[in-house]
């Protein structure tokens, strides 16, 4: 399949430009800068310059694909009207096509906001979403209801995604560098729904080639652990012999704003949905198992 990915040399991004690829299909990676098409060119996908703030001159190219995968996100104030506005841009013209496009929205567990000690799934309300977030279920409604006009749709919700030397848990990596000891928001005592970035991946290919048309899946390993089970583990592993440094939520949020209250919530996640429609199978389970060979990871910048 013929397959545009936004985002292509980001985090997430990249690793699903490398699944892509490997699974035989033909990638375009959206990049902002030359020095990033290297980032995708490695694993024999075609670079594309642009940037979602501008969705213009990128519109012709999305309508030559099979499926388009979003995973770029705006880290500005503005990120979430960006976010809503490159959705409109690409779903308006493919749903007045005669084709049936995929398109794959990259959406996060924490519009579910702070679900209370249940473990909940896909039918679960987004009326609580972390603040953070908050104009996100209504991009998830665009891209629902998009479905049947032109378009097959379907979003993905990942946990905190590790792996790597990118996302938050790189943050608690990098903080025990530097205070020996993992610096966490709150006490810990709330749980944290988790996924591997290659097991992540491995859905986003799993979507691309046949997910139903207007299906929701969260995107977590249900290890269901908690903040500070995570942080000893990743203490131990780069030498700080499990030790956990706390500020208080209120502090926190002086230094982080709204991101401070997303990474306080307790949440537990299923991911079982994809595993029952897709055959999705993680094989990362647990994070504190696999603690050392992370920070390996995250010291060689993988």
């Amino acid at each position: 399949m013929r397959v545009f990915v936004t985002g292509g040399s980001g985090y997430v991004g990249n690793a699903v430009v490398a699944a892509l690829c490997r699974a035989g299909h033909a990638v375009t990676a959206l990049v902002r800068t030359p020095e990033k098409a290297k980032l995708v060119e490695r694993f024999g996908a075609k670079a594309v310059e642009g940037d979602i703030k501008k969705p213009g001159p990128l519109i012709p190219l999305t309508a030559e694909v099979d499926a388009i995968v979003h995973t770029a996100a705006e880290m500005s104030a503005d990120g979430g009207k960006i976010d809503q506005q490159w959705v409109s841009a690409v779903l308006d013209p493919l749903s007045q096509s005669k084709g049936r496009s995929r398109f794959i929205y990259t959406s996060g567990a924490w519009v579910l906001g702070d679900t209370g000690g249940r473990f909940v799934d896909e039918s679960a309300t987004t009326d609580q979403a972390a603040p953070i977030v908050a104009w996100r279920p209504a991009v998830e409604r665009m891209v629902l209801e998009s479905a049947g006009r032109g378009v097959t749709p379907c979003i993905v919700r990942p946990g905190l995604v590790y792996g790597g030397a990118g996302g938050l848990l790189a943050m608690l990596m990098a903080s025990a560098e530097k205070e020996k000891a993992v610096r966490i928001v709150g006490e810990g005592r709330n749980h944290w729904p988790l996924v591997h970035r290659d097991d992540l991946a491995d859905l986003y290919v799993r979507c691309v080639e046949r997910a139903p048309a207007g299906q929701l899946f969260n995107a977590t390993d249900g290890s269901r652990l908690t903040l500070r089970a995570i942080a000893e583990a990743l203490s131990a592993a780069a030498g700080g012999y499990g030790k956990v440094n706390t500020t208080p939520l209120e502090e926190a949020r002086k230094q982080m704003g709204a991101l401070a209250d997303a990474l306080a919530l307790d949440q537990e996640v299923s991911g079982t949905r994809a595993e029952q429609l897709l055959g999705w199978q993680p094989r990362h389970r647990s994070l504190v198992a696999e603690a050392d060979a992370l920070y390996r990871a995250f010291k060689a910048g993988g």
